[in-house]
């Protein structure tokens, strides 16, 4: 049976082992986060001298992977068990951002680089947050869902906070290179956390052989369109979503190159 503490206790949530490491591991790694946007603006602008064109490629790079494999990342967490997905992720992560010290290391650093690990990192937090999200309902189950859910909400949204001021302190104090490792390091704090959990999962249900990759997709569309609270949602978030991208993607040149 999986393993879950007094599962009928809504308030006992801090109480129970596996929530409080799935908590603080989501909490770690959005706090990381927070310190890479503000490194790859800073080696972008301050050391490599890139232009207006370069940074808004960064800012796409980091963005385009929500758009490409939203879709993809939802049907994979169905179809795998959640936590082994996210502590992959996490650990490609953590790899991925330290070639960057390692580039500064060698002063091999460049705007290839830059574009390839915004990319990459944000196509593994598209995955990983996926699975996270799914993975919560299976860790606490119905009767407790719903103050999970506030309470990382509550949770998340410090940890950005702490994340975003933090981390021009670290680029001031380490270098930007070497403040990713800051990042590199919460993701590999949040793999060890999450792999501390005991709850064990299910395993995902069995798919029939009609049952393509599209099909599951279509699927998924057809119920966003057709569920008008989650269509509401989803339209609003693009929305925020494209209007903060436009207007943070040149944010950095304003505040870091001189006037």
């Amino acid at each position: 049976m999986p393993h879950r503490s007094e599962p009928n206790a809504p308030g006992n949530l801090w109480r129970d082992p596996d929530f409080r490491h799935y908590a603080l591991a989501q909490g770690i790694s959005v706090t990381g986060g927070g310190v890479t946007t503000i490194a790859l603006s800073v080696l972008a602008v301050v050391e490599l001298h890139a232009s207006t064109f370069n940074v808004a490629l960064i800012a796409f790079a980091s963005k385009l992977p929500a758009l490409l494999l939203s879709l993809h990342a939802g049907v994979l967490a169905d179809r795998r068990r959640k936590r082994p997905v996210i502590i992959t992720c996490d650990l490609l992560c953590a790899a991925v951002l330290l070639t960057l010290p390692a580039a500064q290391l060698l002063a091999r650093i460049t705007l290839i680089q830059l574009y390839a690990v915004a990319f990459t990192v944000a196509a593994l937090q598209v995955i990983g947050s996926n699975a996270s999200i799914s993975y919560l309902p299976s860790l606490l189950g119905p009767d407790r869902i719903k103050d999970g859910n506030s309470k990382m909400g509550a949770g998340n949204s410090l940890a950005d906070l702490i994340g975003n001021n933090s981390g021009g302190a670290l680029v001031t104090a380490l270098g930007a290179a070497r403040a990713v490792t800051v990042d590199a390091a919460s993701y590999l704090a949040s793999s060890l956390l999450l792999w501390r959990i005991k709850h064990r999962e299910d395993p995902p249900p069995a798919r029939t052989a009609d049952t393509s990759h599209w099909t599951e997709i279509r699927e998924g569309l057809t119920y966003t369109l057709c569920t008008p609270v989650v269509r509401s949602i989803v339209l609003a978030n693009t929305a925020t979503s494209f209007v903060l991208a436009a207007s943070s993607a040149l944010w950095s040149l304003y505040l870091l190159v001189p006037a």
